[in-house]
């Protein structure tokens, strides 16, 4: 009896579990329906399911590549740059814009692709994803999807969710295992992505409630045993052990089939291989929970045993439960999918297909192995993925038909946008054609365009510029100095020039190298130093601008030798030393600072007068009142060799080491531009634009040379300007713009060397930093373009209000720039990843720089144009037709200024034309033009293009008349106007009566006195300061005339022998 109440308890037991088995795979089946639709589908009926042409479905796609996107931090990258991704996918989820992310490897390139299914939706994503993916550069392409009519593609779907989280740890996913395994090879992976709607969340979310429900019904039972029967349980606890044992084994045995059942027969919709896969994990989980439970063994026995006892006692019924692990897994499974949908309903949930191919089964295995790696995590709670292999087809990739359905399709899954954000993550690793960017992000200041402000640009958010933010400078920011930097090829030039074109000041470009200003898209002239046969300049380093010290010129010239030459010892006192003795012997007073000529020397209130001093300035032989480089020359030889007192050698190698340094601006292109008494007019060449080109220089000396002077120049020009002006404050007035200042400006210590030698070269670096720190006071600005700062002295750059930074590569240059930026050390490798046209933008005011794209377009005239035109060397060639006269006319003198044959002539003429009567003057001149032209022939000078060489004779002739005229013996008492110049060349070159007599006048008004008495006292006082008692007085007085009258020769003679 007690044993049949028994197997009758076990009976029912077993048919409520077998009851419970029926609910427990129908509402699996529920559950595998709702979150892993694929563990529904026979193998035969994925062909079903997939698109009929995907190729159609791809091409209406369209594709961006990702070329590189940014990170703000270092520490955590994945986490920095996948929350960013989710929020992207949140954002076009709530507007409903179905995506495509992944993998597009074609022709050896790997292209990280980002694809808008609608062409409608295309300007909506670009838009978001750039915003919301700062830094983020991409390019449209157009891959072809076309059918591969040789290599069938192998195809493969993965289904299933990531685990998101394992362990309250976030996971990380990235594609770099694929990209670096099959790089240079044609593949295909994209996961396909359509937007979800929340009523659909809703009823998944509430099946699932009911499956959970369902699930919870089933997962205990009670079990009661009477009283009334139970003693003889109790009594037979020996014999029973062996029954209950058996008992315990049976209902292992039932919970072991309740969970297989799910394998075998209790689910009819699954397939056998997926059945067996749950049956196996869920079934006999469920099977040891219950097995466990029910059937412990003798030691479980003994208890039960002992509790009956005592219930009999007590006279109680016995209860037992039975937990049923199956359905309480299943609850577990479904909590995690109702927690998953949940927080879809708020970052949206995606119909998800993982679709991917290859030209080999070899490539489409590794494709699917490293993403079953990646996304194979140690995760209880989620079933594993699912890989479906379509038969191999020319299709270039198989995808799931679900972009035009309304139905779900079982080989997608639903993955929030947070799951499916962890997959469509740029690749934080090292990976083919694609850069992650570790940047730190700087403020996007937008400047307020005021009429004559500069604009730059745009400022940009990663390469994106924002049309609406423009970057600008203004006149009070470039009058306080700007320094542009970048390596070749950067964009500094197109930024100088953008700046040159927009701010509407005449400008002044230094250009060290290259040819690149004389393109500016506005008139401008061009100077070419170095090269005399296009357009070289003619400046005379030792000319003086009216109202300019001739102490300051000299102390500027002194620290532009020491600063562009390696002077060494006393060389430097010797330069200053020699300096001040040709100003002297072209009679200037450099006490108080004037000559007599240019002075208004008759009146003590109006001794400077600046307009009398002006009218002196404009007469043509007022340059001839300034040294040149040739007397320099000769002045530090004189000097070297009858003054200082130094040892043979000693002296010869100083006299040698000045001397050549000094010989290589007296000849040649150089000699041209730097050997003369000609001079620019900076009043007319500050109003206009000018560009000096100094490639044909090629020593850096030369350049430096040629920098320092011009600054020199504009600095005293402006100077004299502000003193004119007054208190009128009249802002920004010219840029001047110096290209590889480091010549002039270097980076070189400015203190002495030691306590027993000073270190000319620091000093004359650092003055000259100070005058362009200062020219802001004078309404000049400046703009210093470098390529490499450390090269540069540091107070250009400290003194440098204005700041853009264009692509730095050095860590040394990195730094320097950094700092005075706003930028920490850690941050300035950043200035290396600037792309060409890109900078960073300080200025006044601002804490941190803004990134800008510089504009290389201008708008002239409402017109948008380029910055550039082009200009020729021939161009620049026929704009002057009288260049190879001037340059004929520096031949011949650089050939003939340092004789003393040139001298003597030049002395003698003058004498006869002061003395001699017309006919004499006449002959001497025709005498004296063959006598120069036979010199030129003697010495092989060759003119170049000459049209007439006995013009330019009468022209050099002239000059060094003037010259004799303005100091010394023959100085005259004012300074000879224009007329008597011109007149001068005239008489040399076509002598004739009148014009000797015109000459004659002139000299006489020149002089205030009788000319021809004056010149037969100064050729006796001459003759006797060197005669001795060997001297052939009749022949030393006719070598002081060209041609000399008996007369005139005997009434000399009667003079020196009665003086």
């Amino acid at each position: 009896m007690n044993e049949l109440a028994i197997e009758q308890k076990q009976a029912n037991l077993m048919e409520e579990l077998h009851r419970d088995s029926l609910v427990l795979g129908t509402q699996t089946e529920k559950f595998l329906n709702l979150v892993y639709p694929s563990y529904l589908i026979q193998k035969h009926d994925v062909e079903n399911l997939l698109e009929q042409n995907s190729m159609l479905r791809l091409q209406s796609m369209t594709f961006f590549r990702i070329d590189s996107c940014t990170a703000d931090t270092v520490d955590k990258v994945f986490e920095n740059v996948n929350e960013r991704f989710e929020k992207l996918l949140t954002a076009l989820h709530s507007i409903d814009i179905p995506i495509a992310y992944g993998l597009i490897s074609r022709d050896g390139m790997t292209n990280l692709v980002l694809g808008v299914y609608s062409p409608h939706d295309v300007e909506a994503v670009t838009t978001i994803t750039r915003g919301m993916l700062s830094g983020i550069s991409m390019q449209e392409i157009s891959p072809d999807f076309s059918p591969r009519s040789t290599i069938p593609m192998s195809h493969g779907i993965l289904t299933g969710v990531p685990s998101l989280y394992v362990d309250g740890q976030k996971q990380t996913f990235s594609l770099a295992s694929i990209m670096r395994s099959l790089n240079g090879q044609n593949y295909m992976l994209l996961f396909i992505a359509k937007p979800v709607g929340r009523e659909i969340i809703s009823q998944n979310i509430s099946e699932l409630l009911a499956v959970k429900d369902a699930a919870f019904a089933i997962s205990k039972r009670n079990i009661a045993r009477s009283s009334t029967y139970s003693k003889n349980i109790a009594e037979g606890l020996t014999s029973g052990d062996t029954e209950m044992n058996r008992a315990g084994r049976a209902l292992a045995a039932a919970s072991v089939a309740a969970g297989t059942l799910l394998g075998f027969f209790a689910l009819p919709g699954i397939g056998a291989a997926a059945g067996a896969a749950i049956g196996g994990a869920m079934g006999g989980s469920l099977g040891t929970l219950i097995g466990s439970f029910a059937g412990m063994g003798k030691s479980h026995s003994e208890g039960i045993s002992q509790s009956i006892s005592e219930a009999i006692t007590a006279g109680e019924t016995i209860s037992s439960d039975i937990q049923n692990s199956f359905a309480l897994e299943l609850m577990d499974y479904a909590d995690n999918a109702i927690e998953r949908l949940k927080g879809g309903q708020n970052n949206g949930v995606w119909q998800t297909a993982i679709a991917y191919s290859a030209e080999s089964l070899l490539s489409r295995n590794i494709i699917r192995a490293c993403l079953c790696s990646e996304l194979s995590k140690l995760d209880a709670k989620k079933l594993p993925m699912l890989a479906f292999e379509p038969k191999a087809t020319p299709e270039v990739l198989s995808i799931p038909d679900f972009l035009e359905e309304e139905h779900f399709n079982p080989l997608c899954s639903y993955l929030n946008s947070a799951e499916l954000g962890l997959l469509c993550t740029v690749p934080t690793e090292s990976v083919p054609d694609f850069e992650l960017r570790l940047e730190r992000k700087f403020p996007l200041l937008a400047s307020k365009l005021g009429a004559n402000d500069v604009p730059l640009g745009h400022v940009v958010d990663g390469k994106r510029p924002m049309e609406n933010m423009p970057f600008a400078l203004s006149e009070q920011d470039l009058n306080k100095h700007t320094f542009v930097c970048g390596i070749t090829g950067s964009g500094k030039t197109t930024t100088v020039k953008k700046i040159l074109i927009e701010a509407k000041k005449p400008f002044l470009v230094i250009e060290s190298a290259k040819k690149e200003y004389r393109n500016i898209a506005v008139d401008t002239t061009v100077y070419t130093l170095g090269k005399p046969e296009i357009n070289a300049p003619q400046l005379n380093p030792f000319y003086i601008m009216p109202g300019v010290s001739p102490q300051l010129h000299i102390d500027y010239l002194k620290d532009l030798f020491n600063a562009s030459f390696s002077f060494y010892g006393p060389m430097s006192y010797i330069l200053e030393k020699c300096l001040h003795s040709v100003y002297k012997n072209k009679g200037w007073d450099l006490t108080l600072g004037y000559h007599p000529l240019l002075a208004n020397v008759k009146s003590s209130i109006d001794f400077f007068s600046i307009d009398h001093i002006k009218t002196q300035y404009a007469k043509l032989s007022h340059k001839f009142l300034f040294p040149t480089m040739q007397e320099l020359k000769d002045e530090i030889a004189r000097y070297i060799d009858e003054e200082l007192k130094y040892d043979g050698e000693v002296a010869g190698n100083i006299k040698t080491a000045m001397k050549v340094r000094l010989e290589n601006l007296c000849v040649g292109a150089k000699g041209y531009t730097f050997n003369t008494s000609d001079f620019i007019d900076f009043t007319d060449l500050l109003e206009k634009n000018v560009v000096f080109e100094l490639e044909g220089l090629a020593d850096d000396s030369d350049k430096a040379f040629s920098v320092g002077l011009l600054v020199i120049f504009i600095n005293e020009y402006r100077q004299v300007q502000k003193e004119l002006n007054g208190r009128r404050k009249k802002g920004l007035q010219h840029l001047l713009v110096i290209e590889e200042a480091h010549r002039l400006l270097k980076n070189v210590e400015t203190e002495r060397l030691s306590e027993t030698s000073g270190n000319p070269k620091g000093k004359a670096v650092e003055h000259f930093t100070n005058m362009i720190a200062e020219m802001r006071s004078y309404g000049q600005g400046v703009i210093v373009a470098e390529q490499i700062p450390t090269k540069l002295a540091p107070d250009v750059i400290k003194n440098s209000s204005t700041k853009i930074v264009q692509r730095i590569v050095s860590a040394d240059d990195q730094q320097v720039i950094a700092n005075t930026i706003g930028i920490t050390g850690k941050d300035a490798v950043q200035l290396g990843f600037l792309e060409t046209g890109y900078a960073y933008c300080h200025k006044e005011g601002m804490m941190l720089p803004t990134p800008v794209k510089i504009q290389d377009t201008v708008i002239l005239d409402g017109v948008k144009q380029d910055l550039d035109v082009f200009v020729t060397d021939e161009e620049l060639y026929n704009t002057d037709i009288d260049r190879f006269e001037k340059i004929n006319l520096s031949t011949i003198r650089n050939s003939l200024g340092d004789t003393i044959w040139m001298k003597q002539k030049a002395l003698s003429i003058l004498n006869t034309l002061m003395i001699e009567n017309e006919d004499n003057c006449i002959a001497a001149c025709d005498m004296l033009m063959n006598d120069i032209e036979n010199k030129i022939k003697q010495k092989d000078i060759r003119l170049t293009l000459s049209r007439n060489t006995a013009r330019l004779c009468a022209e050099y002739l002239t000059e060094v008349i003037l010259t004799l005229m303005s100091r010394g013996v023959y100085c005259a008492k004012t300074l000879s106007d224009d007329t008597f110049v011109m007149l001068l060349e005239k008489t040399f070159y076509a002598p004739s009566h009148e014009k000797i007599n015109e000459v004659k006048e002139h000299l006489q008004n020149l002089y205030a006195k009788d000319v021809s008495s004056y010149a037969k006292r100064n050729v006796t006082a001459l003759i006797t300061c060197s005669m001795n008692r060997n001297t052939d007085i009749p022949s030393t007085i006719r070598n002081y005339f060209i041609v000399v009258s008996d007369s005139t020769s005997s009434e000399i003679e009667n003079m020196i022998k009665g003086g």
